[in-house]
């Protein structure tokens, strides 16, 4: 969280689930951050309208909070790009053969490893991108897991330039990435300086 204690970034907005505010404000108190924390939704999409509307500024990044390896290059460079296009995000290229399935997971093609990225956060948008995607989403009854990037692309028609990220800026959300996280977070220990 401290990363996003950055000189471009006027406020910082945390949307958490309503059962672990109190651990979340203890956390965010304890460190002496000025952070506003917001309680989210049941779909992601929603939770960032929730923290989009405690915001005030004209561009907006949003970052998921299991990416926890962000560092101030990858911000400086998703706010310079998101500046210049208007939406933007970090993305890694793909270095795997991705496959398209129906419901019944049978493959449909192989997308184009030349064409195919893994997206990342952070992303930045123009406010108004924003706010009308997340109405045209809600007044759609949006279902689809998703990223705001899509739905600013699918919902406002403007496109969303992808910028390359960092292999490090990974999600975790199994016990895989946990285990590459802990080696992540060893190196970037023992070479505070390495980039």
């Amino acid at each position: 969280m401290s990363k996003f204690m950055h000189p471009a970034i006027d406020e910082v907005v945390v949307t958490v689930a309503a059962e672990h505010e109190a651990t979340y404000r203890q956390i965010l108190d304890d460190a002496g951050l000025a952070v506003t924390v917001v309680i989210g939704a049941e779909e992601r999409f929603l939770s960032a309208q929730r923290g989009l509307e405690a915001t005030t500024g004209s561009l907006v990044l949003v970052h998921d909070g299991v990416r926890p390896f962000v560092d101030h290059d990858l911000i400086d460079a998703a706010l310079a790009a998101g500046v210049e296009h208007g939406a933007a995000m970090l993305g890694m290229p793909s270095v795997v053969q991705l496959k398209l399935v129906d419901d019944d997971h049978v493959v449909l093609r192989s997308l184009d490893r030349s064409h195919s990225w893994l997206g990342q956060t952070p992303q930045v948008f123009e406010r108004h991108l924003l706010e009308e995607a997340y109405a045209k989403a809600i007044a759609d009854r949006y279902a689809r897991i998703s990223d705001d990037a899509d739905l600013v692309a699918e919902y406002t028609g403007h496109a969303v330039k992808i910028i390359e990220g960092s292999e490090n800026n990974i999600k975790i959300t199994t016990p895989m990435d946990q285990f590459v996280a802990q080696h992540i977070a060893r190196e970037l220990i023992d070479n505070p300086d390495s980039p």
